[in-house]
């Protein structure tokens, strides 16, 4: 990675967004970043990349609804940039390379609201008129339509199963049914859609960076521990009726990921895309990999509306002896919780786990609670691996390092993936279309973004 960087994080101004931001900005400040150094055994050796010139310049483009926010954000990452930098030792060439380094740093702010297709495309087009390329598209932004915490139900799975209560939560209730300004699922719009729309629209500046650099950009996709097929991908498939549409959401972005990653590595090997070769670099130019913060403190647990005074405190409490009694998953800062992004974003590709190399990693590896959809799943027999996730992890003391996790094939529907995309796909076009479309010339459905958009086909 020689050439200047340029990255674009999801909501960025606060929580997990701002820690792969603040972790992005000091590994990039070191001439070899320790989170780059490979980590995982994938049967080969590998290759240590050059080292990065200091003034060879990172961008990062912070795609934020709220400028404002942005704007305080961008502040405090140059301050904990520069607190970093005063802390090296001066006269050191660890201290140089930082110091220059810091001069080509740009933290660009541009506004995104997922839920509005139209803020999108016009991200999408701003972005392509003023960068000649991406190297890295980090979709970190989420929501969830949280009504309330079932506390009484939580204590009870805290003081039975405190790992599970933790790491599968059951007690987070949500609301269906809710409906984006376009008139589509919320969650997924903002969750799955926005980001399927953003990729698309910056598809091109992907193939460039390639072309410029002769290196493969990346595509970053956020899941989470709470992915889970809870929804009917035919008849649901915007879930607007599952009563887990975050869940779902997140299962829909590991099938999406790995749907697309599939057809790239097909379309490498075998020098075509068997369809939609629109949809993929035709040659391996940039590639998708599933990502997880684990699980941390953020203000999405403000959604849930907890009525008790000092709640926080007793979730973080919570947090402490979880992490203590043996789940590496939960994590005490934003920070630690990019590690597993940062390291997949930055680390050698041939360094990075794919199905075929480690077929060792096995959803059977991982005990779910008897509430979760895989709960004895993969007992009888070896189940098939759909793409792997990367989640951030550490152990009792706070030492933080990148996990793996399988995701398993969806047997009951092996087929989702595929369809999902080519909805995706219809419905992305429709909105091109209706954008090009001159003022009131668009028909209602194409003009709103409703087509079939609460659970049919978009034809």
């Amino acid at each position: 990675m020689s050439k200047e960087l340029v990255i674009v994080v999801t909501g960025a101004n606060g929580g997990v967004g701002f820690g792969i931001c603040h972790r992005l900005l000091v590994q990039l400040s070191y001439a070899h970043p320790p989170d780059a150094e490979p980590y995982f055994d994938v049967g080969r050796d590998i290759t240590p990349e050059p080292e990065r010139a200091p003034d060879a310049g990172v961008t990062i483009i912070m795609a934020c609804r709220d400028e404002k926010r942005a704007r305080d954000a961008r502040d405090k990452l140059f301050g904990l940039l520069d607190k970093h930098i005063a802390s090296l030792r001066q006269g050191t060439d660890e201290h140089a390379y930082a110091t220059t380094f810091r001069r080509h740093v740009r933290l660009d702010i541009e506004r995104l609201d997922l839920s509005s297709v139209k803020s999108v495309l016009e991200f999408g087009r701003a972005v392509c008129q003023k960068y000649e390329y991406i190297s890295h598209l980090i979709f970190n932004a989420g929501t969830a339509t949280y009504s309330h915490l079932d506390i009484l139900g939580f204590i009870w799975d805290l003081l039975t199963h405190p790992i599970d209560a933790i790491e599968h939560p059951r007690r987070n209730m949500q609301i269906n049914g809710v409906l984006s300004k376009d008139n589509l699922g919320y969650t997924w719009q903002c969750n799955v859609f926005g980001h399927y729309v953003l990729y698309r629209s910056v598809q091109p500046l992907l193939l460039a960076y390639n072309r410029r650099t002769g290196e493969r950009a990346r595509v970053l996709w956020m899941s989470s521990l709470d992915a889970e097929p809870t929804f009917d991908p035919k008849e649901d498939w915007q879930l607007t009726k599952t009563m887990h549409s975050y869940n779902a959401s997140k299962f829909q972005i590991e099938l999406i990921c790995s749907e697309l990653e599939r057809r790239t590595v097909e379309a490498e090997e075998e020098g075509h895309a068997s369809s939609m070769p629109d949809l993929v670099a035709p040659h391996g130019e940039f590639h998708h990999y599933i990502v997880s913060p684990g699980i941390t403190s953020t203000n999405m647990s403000t959604l849930l509306n907890i009525p008790i005074p000092g709640w926080r405190y007793l979730m973080l409490a919570a947090f402490w002896i979880v992490r203590f009694i043996g789940s590496p998953h939960v994590l005490m800062s934003l920070w630690s919780a990019a590690v597993a992004t940062v390291h997949i974003a930055l680390v050698p590709l041939l360094a990075i786990p794919t199905v075929r190399n480690c077929p060792q990693i096995s959803p059977a590896d991982i005990e779910y609670p008897s509430w979760h959809s895989y709960y004895m799943k993969f007992t009888d027999k070896r189940p098939r691996v759909l793409a792997l996730r990367f989640g951030a992890e550490n152990d009792r003391w706070g030492r933080d390092y990148p996990g793996v996790m399988a995701v398993p094939v969806w047997e009951e529907h092996p087929d989702a993936p595929q369809m999902l995309l080519e909805r995706f796909e219809r419905l992305y076009q429709t909105f091109l279309q209706a954008e090009k479309a001159p003022a009131g010339e668009a028909n209602g459905e194409a003009a709103n973004g409703h087509v079939s958009a609460t659970n049919g086909d978009a034809r």
